[in-house]
C-alpha cells in the first residue's frame, strides 16, 4: 500500500480518536482487518489517542475549584405503579365503597453530588426531582473523635426511616413510621412530623470494642420544625441514639439500638387552629429496634412511643397523648435474586387520630380520621444486581378502626378496609 495514503489514514484516526474515542477503535479494527494497517499500527495510533485525549482534557471532568479532591455522583430512579381499592364503614353501620385509585409515576428521582476536599473535609448535596424536593445538604468533618455534620439531614428516628429508600424491603415505610416522620403538612392529617429531616448539627461515632462488636453512638441538636429553610422558627429539638452490633460474619449480624428524642410540637396546637408551640407543649419519646441477620433470613422489628403534652386551653386536644407504633418485619431470599418479605405493622394514637390517607401513601380515597391502625404486608423483590438494580412487588391489607369525629375528637365504632397493591422498579448508581 501507498505509504503516503497509509500514513494519512493513521493521523485522521488517531486526530478523530481523540474526539471519538470507541467509534474510531472500531475504525482502526477495520482497517487492520482489511490490511491496510498492522495490529501494531493499530496499538500505537490508540496509545497516542488515549494520550492526546489526556493532554486536551477532553478524558477530564474539571471542577471550579482546584482544591477538590474527589468529585463523586449518584443517582436513584423509581417507578412505581400503585392500586388502592377499599371501604369505610360509618359509626351506625353504613358501608361505603371508596373510589379506585390506579396510575402510576415517578416515586424517586435523586441526583446527588459529593466533593471531598481533603483534610476529612466534604460536602453533599442530593434533590429528588420527583417531588422537586431537597433530600440532603450537609458540611462534613471527620476527626478523630468522630463526624461533626452541620447541615440538612435525617435525624436518627426510626428504624424504617433511617434506611435508605433505596435498600427498603417493602415499597413503602409502614403507618406507624409516617405518623412520626411525615411532614406535618396539613395538621388536618394528623402526623407529627417529629422524626426526618431537620436543619442542625448532627453527629456521629463508632467504637469498636473487638473484632466482632461495635458500638455506635451519635445525636443531633437542630431546627424543631422539619425543613431545611425553617429560619422563622425559634425552638430547638434534640435527638440522640446508640446501637450495639454484634458480628460474626457478613450474613451473620446482630443489632439493638435505641433512639431518644425531644422537641417543641410545631403543628398548630395539634390541629385547633391555635398557633403552634402553645404553652411550650412538647412531643418526647423513645425508639427501641432491633434488626438481625440469620445467612438467608432478616428479621426486624421497632417500637415507637411519645408523650405528647397537652395544650393548655385549646379544645378538643387539652388531654396528653402517649401514642405508640410497632413494626416487625421478617425477609428470607429463597435464591440470590428472589426474596420473599413480611411486615406487621400497628399503630395506636391514643385519640390523637390521624387519616387514612396521611399514613397509607396516597390512601386519601379512603375517607376518615382513625384512633387505631394496623396492616399486613406482603411482597416478592426480584434483584438483578443486589439493590442497584430491582423489582418490588407488594400488597398490603391496612385497616383502621375507631373513627373519630375529628382530630382529638369522639371515638365511634367506624372503620376502613383497604387492598393496597404496589408495584416498584429501581436503579441505583
Amino acid at each position: 500500500m501507498n505509504s503516503t495514503l497509509k500514513s494519512m489514514l493513521i493521523a485522521a484516526a488517531a486526530i478523530t480518536s481523540v474526539s471519538a474515542f470507541a467509534q474510531d477503535k472500531a475504525t482502526l479494527d477495520l482497517l487492520v482487518k482489511k490490511g491496510l494497517i498492522t495490529a501494531e499500527e493499530r496499538a500505537k495510533t490508540l496509545d497516542e489517542a488515549a494520550k492526546a485525549r489526556t493532554a486536551s482534557g477532553l478524558n477530564k471532568i474539571f471542577v471550579k475549584e482546584d482544591a477538590t479532591k474527589r468529585l463523586t455522583f449518584s443517582g436513584r430512579v423509581q417507578t412505581q405503579y400503585q392500586s388502592i381499592s377499599g371501604e369505610t364503614t360509618a359509626n351506625n353501620g353504613t358501608v361505603t365503597q371508596a373510589t379506585d385509585l390506579s396510575n402510576a409515576f415517578m416515586r424517586r428521582l435523586y441526583l446527588g453530588f459529593k466533593v471531598d476536599m481533603g483534610e476529612g473535609i466534604s460536602a453533599e448535596l442530593v434533590n429528588n426531582f420527583a417531588d422537586n424536593t431537597l433530600d440532603k445538604a450537609i458540611f462534613t468533618a471527620e476527626t478523630s473523635y468522630g463526624n461533626f455534620i452541620l447541615g440538612y439531614q435525617k435525624v436518627q428516628w426510626g428504624l424504617e426511616e433511617n434506611t435508605s429508600s433505596s435498600k427498603l424491603l417493602t415499597v413503602e415505610r409502614s403507618a406507624s413510621n409516617r405518623f412520626w416522620n411525615e411532614g406535618v403538612s396539613s395538621s388536618s392529617l394528623g402526623r407529627l412530623g417529629f422524626g426526618a429531616r431537620h436543619t442542625g448539627l448532627h453527629y456521629a461515632n463508632k467504637y469498636t470494642v473487638d473484632a466482632a462488636q461495635t458500638l455506635e453512638f451519635g445525636g443531633s441538636v437542630a431546627n424543631a420544625s422539619q425543613g431545611q429553610a425553617n429560619n422563622s422558627g425559634n425552638d430547638i429539638g434534640i435527638f440522640a441514639n446508640l446501637i450495639y452490633t454484634y458480628k460474626i460474619s457478613d450474613t451473620n449480624k446482630h443489632s439493638v439500638g435505641v433512639n431518644y428524642g425531644t422537641q417543641r410540637d410545631t403543628r398548630t396546637a395539634a390541629g385547633t387552629g391555635i398557633g403552634a408551640g402553645v404553652n411550650d407543649a412538647t412531643i418526647s419519646g423513645f425508639n427501641p429496634y432491633i434488626k438481625s441477620q440469620f445467612d438467608k433470613l432478616v428479621v426486624q422489628a421497632e417500637m415507637i412511643t411519645t408523650t405528647n403534652e397537652a395544650v393548655v386551653g385549646s379544645t378538643p386536644n387539652a388531654v396528653e397523648r402517649k401514642p405508640e407504633g410497632y413494626t416487625i418485619l421478617a425477609a428470607y431470599k429463597f435464591t440470590d435474586q428472589v426474596e420473599g418479605v413480611v411486615r406487621y405493622s400497628q399503630l395506636d394514637t391514643d385519640g390523637q387520630g390521624a387519616t387514612f390517607g396521611g399514613l397509607y401513601r396516597d390512601g386519601s380515597n379512603i375517607s376518615g380520621v382513625y384512633n387505631k391502625f394496623d396492616s399486613v404486608y406482603v411482597g416478592v423483590n426480584y434483584y438483578f444486581v443486589d439493590h442497584n438494580a430491582k423489582i418490588m412487588f407488594g400488597y398490603e391489607n391496612a385497616k383502621a378502626s375507631q373513627l373519630m369525629s375529628g382530630l382529638g375528637g369522639t371515638v365511634g365504632t367506624g372503620k376502613a378496609d383497604a387492598d393496597i397493591f404496589r408495584l416498584q422498579a429501581q436503579v441505583l448508581f
